[in-house]
């Protein structure tokens, strides 16, 4: 028996009464979000399908992985049709949907959110209320952690929306934008075509991402079944080269 097998039938064990499904469950990706999610050939790639991938495959349970606009992923999401990969969590959002590993120990990754700039317009940023007056790119869909979303209600600063981080770095380049949000990997993905930008050596903040279903689709013992797995691919080393090999892309 290999070492993964032993892991994960040790950690199962824990779980009475659960079970495996032979049912084929959607799972939505974000289409412009590299290294994490995005399209490639019509298929949803990059860290996130990569994991859930490996580990609905250990869970001998079927799946299709898409790749959708964040804003039509959310709209499938909450009529049930799917599921949804690396979303973050909110108290709005706790209250429609089922989300895996619910007390954040073991999250399918931990996001680190930057400020980043143009050199030519430097912003000098440590809390939420430096960004007043900017006016910041941010990604249609996507929350930012709670903090920002609620200074965000409060219209302290201006935001402009686009589908994809891609847009909103080349809007920062030209000068059309004071400051753009986004996940460290992805800045340095963006960065690498770049001239101009800079990220702020502060964080916004650090979010964990979860896969979700909606409440009505009653998804709870998948949900935990899927946490079982994960705790077992980080124990057999399988997650961290997962992540690696994603990366190294």
């Amino acid at each position: 028996m290999t070492r993964w097998v032993r892991v994960f039938a040790m950690l199962v064990a824990w779980v009475p009464g659960l079970t495996f499904s032979a049912d084929n469950i959607v799972i939505s990706f974000d289409v412009a979000n590299p290294p994490f999610m995005y399209e490639r050939e019509g298929k949803a790639v990059g860290i996130y399908p990569a994991l859930v991938a490996a580990a609905f495959t250990h869970m001998q349970v079927g799946t299709t992985l898409q790749a959708r606009p964040w804003v039509r992923a959310l709209r499938e999401l909450d009529a049930g049709m799917t599921g949804i990969g690396g979303i973050y969590r909110n108290s709005e959002r706790e209250q429609k949907y089922d989300f895996s590993n619910y007390d954040f120990s073991n999250p399918i990754y931990l996001e680190k959110l930057l400020v980043y700039f143009n050199q030519s317009k430097p912003v000098s940023f440590r809390t939420v209320d430096d960004l007043k007056h900017l006016r910041i790119g941010v990604v249609r869909g996507w929350s930012y952690g709670e903090r920002f979303d609620l200074a965000r209600q409060t219209q302290i600063f201006s935001v402009e929306e686009t589908p994809s981080d891609e847009q909103n770095f080349n809007k920062l380049e030209q000068g059309r934008l004071d400051a753009v949000l986004a996940v460290a990997e992805s800045g340095v993905i963006r960065m690498k075509e770049l001239h101009h930008v800079q990220a702020a050596p502060m964080p916004l903040g650090e979010n964990a991402t979860f896969l979700a279903f909606s409440k009505s689709a009653g998804k709870q013992a998948l949900l935990k079944q899927f946490d079982l797995t994960l705790k077992a691919m980080h124990a057999s080393g399988e997650f961290e080269r997962i992540v690696a090999a994603e990366l190294a892309r």
